[in-house]
């Protein structure tokens, strides 16, 4: 294993995955806040309510290919 092989690795503005950079924080925070705002919803969500709401079970056992 390399020091800068990570499993969800960066992405740039274009789109395109840049394997060699972690993928911060504040990133997947700001996607969490788009979502929700593009949603409607009038509250706040961070990544903390994805932990006990469940959400890992539906990533893990999600069907691929369908």
């Amino acid at each position: 294993m390399v020091n800068n092989d990570f499993l969800f690795p960066a992405i740039g503005v274009n789109g395109v995955l840049q394997p060699g950079k972690l993928l911060s924080h504040d990133m997947v925070q700001k996607w969490i806040d788009e979502g929700v705002a593009g949603a409607g919803i009038p509250r706040t969500f961070s990544m903390h309510c994805y932990c006990w709401g469940g959400a890992q079970y539906r990533f893990m056992y999600a069907p691929v290919g369908q």
